[in-house]
């Protein structure tokens, strides 16, 4: 075996144990330690302030999507449901799952057994979204949105749901002023 056929076989075998490695991450469970955390704000429908150690930082909540601002008036219905379990000082079990482009956190809070958005997901005020992180297949997100989607409640209310967040562009400051 000459050193390019080496070379080629040796990364050939990283490049298989890099997919298996990725592969066996996206379908463990997240298992990292839970922290105490209090809620300062809602931002959005997906989006809190929270008191973290001490210090004030934002969270996004993993593997759901609200509707975006200009989706009215379902993305103002999703802040409130959201405000409405995440009350301003109430305590919660943060677990993180990743860190976004943004700085900010993204996890899931719990109290208990009880997850945060199981509720906006039941009642669809917002959508299970796996496409930002890609590791939602430990949480049962999916199935609560189907329930909802079944009976026909919130953004399920209008056939076939409303046109997901993730496929509007959002514009820029400048588009917005020249759009007609």
């Amino acid at each position: 075996m000459n050193r390019g056929q080496a070379l080629a076989l040796l990364l050939s075998v990283l490049a298989v144990e890099t997919t298996q490695a990725v592969w066996a991450d996206t379908r463990a469970p997240v298992t990292t330690p839970s922290t105490t955390i209090g809620i300062l704000a809602v931002n959005n429908g997906q989006e809190l302030l929270v008191e973290i150690n001490g210090q004030g930082r934002t969270l996004r909540l993993s593997c759901i999507q609200a509707p975006r601002i200009q989706q009215q008036p379902w993305a103002k219905a999703a802040k409130e449901a959201l405000a409405k379990e995440a009350t301003i000082g109430s305590q919660w079990q943060f677990q993180l799952r990743a860190r976004d482009v943004h700085g900010r956190l993204v996890g899931t809070l719990k109290r208990g057994d009880r997850d945060l958005v199981e509720p906006l997901l039941r009642e669809g005020q917002v959508f299970a979204y796996d496409g930002f992180l890609g590791r939602c297949d430990d949480l049962p997100y999916a199935a609560w949105q189907s329930e909802a989607r079944a009976r026909g409640v919130g953004i399920w209310s209008v056939q076939n749901g409303i046109t997901r967040p993730w496929d509007l562009r959002e514009r820029t400051p400048v588009e917005e002023q020249l759009a007609p």
